[in-house]
C-alpha cells in the first residue's frame, strides 16, 4: 500500500483522501478526546467545522440526547457543556449521549476528509487499533496531522511516525514521500525517549502553562484504549463495540 502523510490539516484537498483509508490525528486534544468519549460510552461524536454548524445540528435534537463539546483557540466555548479535555468525558457524563464536537484543528481536519473510503481517528491512545485496521483494509493510506494554528505540530508528526514505524515494521521502504520520511525519521530519532520529546512540544508546553498538564500526560499514553473511532453517516462511532472504561 502507498502511504502519504499530510503534516497540517489546513491544506487538504478531496484528491488527498478519495478512495483511501484516512487517519486524522490531533493528539492534543481532539483525537484523544474522541477516543475517550467513545470508550466511555458516548453514543456517537458528530464533528463539525464551526459553531454555526454545531448550533444547527443541536437545534434538531432532543436537548437530553446531546452535549456540545469543544474549544476555540484552546479555550472552552461559552455555552458548551464540555471543553476539549479528555478528562471531562467521563462515563457518568457522556454515556448514551451524542457529542457535537467543534474544535479549532481536529474537527476541521475531519470535515475535510469526509470523502475518504474509510475515515479513522488516531492518537497515541489507540495507535494499535489504527494500525490493525489499516493493515486489514489494505488500501492506500493518507495520514492527516491536524497540526496547530495552521502549522506543523511535533506531537501529531511523531504519532504519524509511530504508525508508519509499525506499518513498515521499523524499516522505511524506498520511494516514500518527503512528509512520510520526515514523520518516520523523527519518530525513529525520538522513540527511545518519546515522552520527553512530546513534553517539549510547543503545544504541550502551551497547554501545561494553562493548567492542562494532566491532559498532556493522559494524551501521551501509548495503546491505552482498544477503540477505533470510525466515521459513518456524518458521525464517529466505535468500529466495534469493544471498550475498557478508564475514567470514572
Amino acid at each position: 500500500m502507498e502511504i502519504e502523510v499530510i503534516l497540517t490539516g489546513s491544506v487538504l484537498s478531496e484528491d488527498d483522501v478519495k478512495d483511501r483509508t484516512v487517519v486524522v490525528i490531533d493528539v492534543l486534544r481532539a483525537s484523544s478526546t474522541i477516543a475517550t468519549a467513545l470508550n466511555n460510552g458516548a453514543r456517537s461524536i458528530v464533528p463539525v467545522a464551526d459553531m454555526a454548524q454545531a448550533g444547527k445540528i443541536a437545534s434538531n435534537l432532543d436537548q437530553q440526547s446531546y452535549l456540545l463539546g469543544g474549544e476555540r483557540g484552546g479555550e472552552n466555548i461559552e455555552g458548551y457543556h464540555l471543553g476539549n479535555s479528555p478528562l471531562e468525558y467521563t462515563a457518568s457524563r457522556v454515556a448514551g449521549r451524542t457529542i457535537i464536537m467543534n474544535t479549532t484543528n481536529g474537527t476541521v481536519a475531519i470535515d475535510g476528509a469526509r470523502a475518504a473510503e474509510h475515515l479513522l481517528i488516531g492518537c497515541f491512545l489507540n495507535a494499535g487499533r489504527v494500525v490493525d485496521f489499516v493493515r486489514e483494509a489494505d488500501r492506500d493510506v493518507t495520514i492527516i496531522c491536524a497540526g496547530w494554528r495552521n502549522r506543523v505540530s511535533l506531537e501529531d508528526t511523531l504519532c504519524a511516525g509511530l504508525l508508519l514505524y509499525r506499518l513498515w515494521d521499523g524499516r522505511e521502504p524506498d520511494n516514500v514521500s518527503d512528509a512520510a520520511h520526515i514523520a518516520f525519521t523523527q519518530y525513529a530519532h525520538d522513540r527511545d525517549d518519546l515522552t520527553a520529546a512530546l513534553q517539549r512540544c510547543t503545544h504541550a508546553k502551551w497547554l501545561t502553562q494553562r493548567g492542562y498538564g494532566d491532559d498532556v500526560a493522559y494524551c501521551l499514553q501509548l495503546d491505552a484504549l482498544p477503540v477505533l473511532p470510525y466515521y459513518r453517516e456524518n458521525r464517529l462511532v466505535l468500529f466495534e463495540d469493544e471498550r475498557v472504561p478508564i475514567l470514572n
